[in-house]
């Protein structure tokens, strides 16, 4: 079961890293310009640490459960505030899938360190 959760997961951080990739391609290098630098960067960034973390799921789930956590985390804070304290015009549908993503992680991680945590006192 871990290991089909892992694979869905890889899965969607390779999409999300598809969609940065074509971002890239159609836009050039850092091609969010309608956003502070800061954010430009830090999605631009994403391109590699989805792939990172995807890769990561499939060969040591810990650490790629831990990446996906802080990746899935930051990206869904800081696209609640471009959308809401800078006003940017996001997509309302990546943004809720983001948000779906980002609470199958927290469960996902919350479940694996339960089970890790009955699996030592046992």
């Amino acid at each position: 079961m871990e290991r089909m959760v892992a694979i869905v997961f890889a899965i969607c951080l390779i999409g999300a890293c598809a969609v940065h990739i074509a971002d890239l391609l159609r836009h050039g290098w850092l091609p969010y310009r309608f956003a502070p630098r800061s954010l430009n960067v830090y999605w631009t960034s994403l391109t590699f640490f989805d792939a990172l973390a995807a890769v990561l799921l499939l060969c040591s789930m810990r650490i790629g459960l831990f990446l996906t956590l802080v990746i899935i985390s930051s990206d869904v804070a800081l696209n609640l505030f471009a959308r809401f304290g800078l006003g940017l015009h996001l997509h309302p549908l990546a943004l809720l899938l983001q948000i779906l993503f980002f609470i199958a992680v927290v469960g996902a991680t919350v479940y694996a360190q339960r089970n890790e945590a009955l699996t030592r006192t046992i």
